[in-house]
């Protein structure tokens, strides 16, 4: 079996759960174009909903009717959506909404303080200051702040912009870390201005998400490491920080051709080529190149097991707060499939390894790493373990889907 052939990606993650969110706070309906539809945005869509804001989906279109915040429940389900829950720390009690924001078991794990401390700085009230889900707060008056990220978080950083979003004074929000910058872009692409926020009229508008480039990035691992492959695939996201993947394997000698990079609605977006590269070599990541992939970590510590020498990855420790201990869960499933990997505090060290499937691996219940194993497994044995794995649908509900189109019978 071998990949040919061309597709297109659903819109990215990340944009989708912004965009949601300036369009409830639009003055009039607004229309995205290939939103994401994956768990983790549905799980926005719905606390949305419970907000009184009406969404329609349907097709390749959303409809995003705001109208007068009312919250129609006490308590807002976030599931295994970290950003959704983040978001909505700084999002509902500045909008005046008063509640709890708790999620599943996974998600109930994952560290907020870092969040908690500067919107208590902002004026947001919270009834039970903890570092963990479920988080009460009340509606909240926000202040205006200056605040620099002592940590990279994108999350934490637009959880902040959310905040301020709903202030008349002028807060200032910087990032030396550089981390993923669509709610800046966003928050350009509607007339306002980025770093220095604070409340301005958001009038309807259309917007079209480009393709995800962290669930392109697993399909171009399947076509580097499928012996005949080369495929192409269009209209994706192709942010500077967000493509780290991209840039590092380029290093590796990975055939990968970029074309067509044009800039729509401040965002960069490209059409990728990736053929089947026999000749990769190892790479020592910066702390820069991690934060540029953080996503990509799991595609990426599979595609260094085919690289020659040794490759380092450190500076990661996020990785052990995310849906699992990735670190973790990364080395275990490598290891069981025959990788010389060997765990670090921050992240691994991998040599060139001969991997072969094994049905000891474990999904961990997280997305990125059941499909980490599903490539794996295919590369392996020429066909996936599971498709039924709904654990994907968290990012990637089409990932079985949109690698289907490209098989070809050699």
């Amino acid at each position: 079996m071998i990949l040919k052939g061309t597709i297109t990606i659903d819109g990215d993650k990340s944009i989708s759960h912004r965009i949601l969110i300036f369009a409830a706070l639009a003055n009039s309906k607004s229309t995205i174009y290939n939103l994401s539809l994956c768990d983790d945005v549905k799980r926005t869509i719905g606390i949305l909903r419970n907000c009184n804001i009406k969404i329609k989906t349907g097709g390749s279109s959303t409809y995003v009717y705001p109208s007068i915040i009312k919250q129609r429940v006490k308590k807002f389900y976030c599931g295994n959506s970290g950003t959704t829950a983040r978001f909505m720390l700084g999002f509902l009690p500045s909008v005046g909404v008063g509640g709890t924001v708790y999620g599943d078991k996974s998600l109930s794990k994952r560290p907020m303080k870092r969040l908690i401390d500067p919107l208590l700085s902002m004026n947001i009230k919270f009834k039970n200051i903890k570092n963990n889900l479920p988080i009460q707060f009340e509606k909240s008056n926000v202040q205006s702040i200056k605040f620099v990220l002592n940590h990279p978080s994108a999350q934490i950083k637009s959880a902040l912009i959310f905040a301020a979003l709903s202030s008349e004074n002028q807060s200032i929000i910087r990032d030396p870390f550089k981390t993923r910058n669509h709610t800046e872009n966003i928050i350009k692409y509607l007339g306002g201005e980025s770093e220095k926020y604070k409340k301005f009229i958001i009038d309807g508008f259309n917007y079209t998400v480009p393709g995800d480039i962290s669930s392109a990035s697993f399909i171009v691992a399947v076509a580097l490491l499928t012996p005949g492959s080369n495929i192409n695939i269009k209209n994706v996201l192709f942010n500077q920080r967000r493509v780290g993947l991209i840039d590092i394997l380029c290093k590796m000698g990975a055939k990968i051709k970029i074309s067509n990079i044009r800039t729509i609605q401040f965002e960069k977006v490209a059409d990728i080529n990736v053929k089947y590269s026999k000749l990769l070599r190892s790479v020592v990541l910066s702390k820069q190149d991690v934060i540029n992939m953080i996503d990509e970590i799991p595609v990426f510590a599979l595609i260094a097991c085919y690289a020659s020498g040794s490759t380092l990855l450190n500076h990661a420790l996020e990785l052990r707060y995310k849906e699992s201990d990735r670190i973790k869960a990364i080395v275990y499933n490598l290891k069981q499939c025959g990788a010389r990997i060997s765990e670090l505090q921050d992240g691994f060290v991998i040599k060139k390894s001969k991997l072969l499937y094994s049905t000891r691996i474990k999904y961990f219940n997280d997305h990125r790493i059941a499909m980490m194993c599903e490539i794996l497994c295919f590369i392996s044995t020429g066909r996936f373990n599971n498709v039924e794995n709904k654990i994907i649908n968290t990012s990637f509900p089409d990932f079985y889907k949109q690698i289907s189109k490209l098989y070809e019978e050699i």
